[in-house]
């Protein structure tokens, strides 16, 4: 976008003249139908046409305007001659736009433009229009009738720019945005302190806090707008997300020393982010705060508040919380649900989770499918597949659609339980509910039946995964390499491993740790060694387990002393061994009968602060009868 973006004439209009119908019609198809007894009336004298016009805006004014009822009087307005003033379009364009029926709006402007000449927009008309096209994504054509204010010799206000700017932000297109910015400083375009808003707002959205705070500290430097509290709320909400909670402290007193009054949103991002990292005290000390200045907390002040208690495993602080909003008269929404709900499923209190659920539809709150996928995985965990799936089966006849989550939690479900026939119509069902299964899914499947040695279902499963274009991830080939591992098939494990480096997927610790162990039990300890080296050529950090694998597979062959080599280096690199590393390790040297050794590594072990187990125990038994 160049910086004539406000003086250029598109070609694509939606004017009378330059407008292509066909482009419209396929994006709006409100049909205007007649339904009142005036609609098949002209209004010929002034007295009938001011009534007209007197009912509209009574009928716009009462905030009762349904679709049917708006088109009929469109018809009455566009039919009466002389037209009626614009202040009556203006008012059923703006009411249509306040229910959100923005292809109608577009419609009846579209219809107004071709159907007559007298009919003459202004200002407050192209903005309503402008704003119905940004709200169906359609920016483009919103600087088209921007174009066409301009032609006819009108000028755009502050709120036809912000209209602009705002859509541009919402679609995600901030570079266009910035230079629309721009263009309205370079060339002193009306501009407010809404508009500042606007891009600031846009920016933290981007992800880009730190150019929205610059361009904030260039307004209060400017003093020609007075910065609102619109402008400090996203800033201090964005740092707060991001854990800058010192930086959105710093924010928020710089807003109240310029003298600008916060409001319960700036509020809540703070009460929120200090929630969230644990400052407890802090919080208190900004709820107080926000009582003194006459600022009474919302439903998502108390949903912040008990999430984080809840995030706490304060369940019953929570619990009373919510129970003192009913009270105040103050009605929770699915966020507050959603949180006490997930809280006691965690805690394995799924029966009360229930009734909270149950509490929550009986205040005709719709749950959403996060709030059902809490509870399916709750009942799923607990074992209660049957139930689950009956909820499952409810959520639908509800209306809430199931998503990939949803499903996979389920699939989870029955193949831990091994009902594979029934994970495998879940999964053609997701089909049926427009839901493509993802990764996830496709990974859990194979798995499990890796796990259950069922390898060859699992090809065909990674098989069915590549077709459907599912590109198998670090996990998928894991789990396959194990199943491979795991019947003994290793030359089948390499070349897939081959395969998944070839596909620029690499190998995890976890990763190589199959293979590790897998050539350990195998007696293959060059080849284990030899991988163990790669992964820290690569740079990769061995953990526990892996030098735990090593250690048992030169246990296995006799190698104790190159097994002790193995444990020596693992503390040098400032890895702890851990109980099974010493147990591995004392009882390969018990079985090369080198007591003497054994005793030195338990004492060592002791000294490190590991308290011996059972298996340490039966040792030491082995040692000193040994000794007798």
């Amino acid at each position: 976008m160049k910086s004539q973006i406000l003086t250029s004439r598109p070609s694509s209009t939606l004017t009378g003249t330059n407008l292509s119908p066909s482009s419209l019609s396929t994006l709006f198809t409100t049909q205007f139908r007649y339904y009142y007894d005036y609609s098949d009336t002209s209004y010929d004298n002034d007295n009938d046409r001011r009534n007209l016009e007197k009912l509209v805006r009574t009928r716009c004014k009462s905030g009762k305007l349904e679709l049917d009822e708006a088109l009929g009087f469109f018809d009455s307005l566009i039919r009466t001659r002389p037209l009626p003033s614009i202040f009556a379009f203006n008012h059923l364009f703006g009411a249509l736009s306040n229910k959100n029926h923005c292809p109608a709006v577009v419609s009846m402007y579209r219809q107004s433009m071709n159907c007559s000449r007298h009919f003459r927009p202004d200002v407050c008309t192209m903005n309503t229009v402008i704003k119905c096209l940004c709200r169906l994504k359609k920016v483009d054509l919103g600087f088209s009738v921007l174009a066409a204010l301009y032609k006819r010799g009108l000028q755009p206000d502050a709120h036809t720019l912000n209209t602009l700017l705002h859509g541009l932000c919402t679609q995600g297109s901030m570079v266009a945005a910035m230079e629309l910015f721009q263009d309205i400083l370079d060339k002193k375009h009306p501009c407010n302190e809404f508009t500042y808003a606007t891009i600031i707002n846009g920016l933290c959205k981007a992800g880009k806090t730190s150019k929205a705070f610059k361009l904030l500290k260039r307004m209060y430097d400017d003093e020609r707008i007075i910065p609102s509290v619109h402008c400090f709320s996203p800033i201090i909400d964005s740092l707060s997300k991001e854990g800058q909670m010192d930086e959105a402290l710093s924010s928020f007193k710089q807003m109240i020393k310029l003298g600008v009054v916060p409001n319960v949103v700036t509020y809540n991002s703070l009460v929120h982010g200090l929630c969230k990292y644990g400052r407890w005290e802090e919080a208190k000390r900004y709820l107080i705060d926000m009582l003194h200045n006459g600022i009474s907390p919302d439903v998502q002040t108390y949903s912040v508040l008990i999430d984080a208690l809840c995030k706490e495993d304060k369940i019953e602080e929570a619990i009373s919380l919510f129970e003192l909003i009913i009270r105040e008269g103050i009605e929770p929404d699915v966020v507050t649900f959603t949180s006490l709900i997930s809280a006691l499923c965690n805690s394995g209190q799924s029966d009360e989770a229930a009734q909270f659920l149950e509490n929550m539809t009986s205040r005709g709150i719709s749950p959403d499918i996060v709030t059902y996928n809490t509870m399916l995985d709750s009942l799923c965990k607990e074992g209660r597949t049957r139930k689950a799936l009956d909820l499952m089966e409810a959520i639908v006849d509800r209306g809430v659609l199931p998503n990939v989550v949803t499903y996979s939690t389920l699939i989870h479900r029955l193949c831990h339980s091994c009902q594979w026939t029934e994970a495998i119509e879940l999964l053609h069902k997701m089909k049926d509910h427009d839901v493509s299964p993802d990764v996830i899914t496709f990974s859990i499947l194979i798995d499990s039946l890796c796990k259950e040695g069922r390898i060859k279902e699992a090809i065909a499963m990674f098989d069915l995964m590549i077709q459907r274009d599912i590109r198998p991830d670090v996990v998928t080939y894991t789990s396959l390499l194990s199943g491979f591992c795991h019947v003994g098939e290793l030359e089948k494990a390499e070349i897939l491993f081959d395969d998944m480096v070839s596909q620029h997927i690499y190998p995890n610790i976890i990763t190589l740790n199959v293979l590790i162990n897998a050539y350990s039990e195998k007696g293959l300890m060059y080849k284990a060694q030899k991988l163990f080296d790669r992964i820290t050529q690569l740079g990769g950090e061995p953990n526990q387990v892996n030098y735990n694998t090593l250690i048992k597979g030169y246990c296995l062959q006799g190698k104790v002393d190159r097994a002790k080599d193995i444990l020596e280096e693992m503390v040098s690199r400032g890895v702890l061994p851990d109980l099974l590393s010493y147990n591995t390790l004392v009882e390969g040297y018990i079985k090369g009968k080198r007591i003497d050794v054994a005793l030195v590594l338990l004492k060592d072990m002791i000294q490190k602060g590991l308290l011996p187990d059972h298996v340490t125990q039966n040792m030491l038994t082995i040692i000193l009868s040994r000794r007798a």
